[in-house]
């Protein structure tokens, strides 16, 4: 009789369209409907670029700044790291970005050389209301802090996630940033 009710209780769910992936993994953060993936910003070569340009690919999307001198570099090194764990079939889906939080300072040229490192990850700057769009459709946190005694002035706090955007262009998930690159390869895998 048990068997019989969970065969029928299986099948109610498959006819309902449910699926029983269950929670996330640890460090991986479901994200509610009122997180959007959209931008309109401009590459490191100076291109316009538009979320609907992530259609049929998995977007990683990392929000820092050229100036950090910690976080952003350990951040863009997991997520490289990451990439190296995909094969090239699994990579040629993926479209890594990184966005900048500081547009006043950050310019496409400025992006090109901050990512010298790795080229498959695509830098993105815009104009301050662009950005500020971005920033709030990822429900991204960035202000800037004054830095006495610094060439630099001020620095960003910021926010520090890796956030999943599936094929068809919805943002899902935040990956917390102390994952390793073998988990974020396995998130990003499972959303390809």
């Amino acid at each position: 009789m048990k068997s019989h009710l969970a065969f029928a209780a299986a099948l109610f769910a498959a006819a309902c369209g449910a699926t029983d992936e269950g929670p996330p993994p640890a460090g991986v953060i479901a994200l509610s409907d009122q997180f959007k993936a959209d931008f309109a910003l401009i590459d490191q070569n100076g291109r316009t670029m538009t979320a609907a340009d992530l259609k049929g690919r998995v977007g990683v999307v990392y929000f820092g700044f050229a100036s950090c001198p910690d976080v952003c570099p350990l951040a863009l090194g997991r997520l490289g790291a990451a990439l190296n764990e995909l094969s090239e079939a699994e990579r040629a889906k993926v479209a890594p970005l990184f966005i900048t939080v500081d547009p006043d300072r950050d310019t496409p040229s400025k992006l090109k050389d901050y990512l010298a490192f790795d080229e498959r990850i695509i830098g993105l700057t815009g104009d301050r209301a662009a950005i500020e769009a971005a920033k709030a459709n990822y429900k991204v946190f960035a202000e800037p802090e004054p830095v006495e005694d610094s060439a630099l002035g001020y620095t960003m706090q910021h926010s520090s996630l890796f956030y999943l955007v599936n094929r068809d262009g919805e943002l899902q998930y935040a990956l917390q940033d102390t994952l390793t690159p073998a988990e974020i390869a396995d998130a990003i895998r499972r959303a390809l």
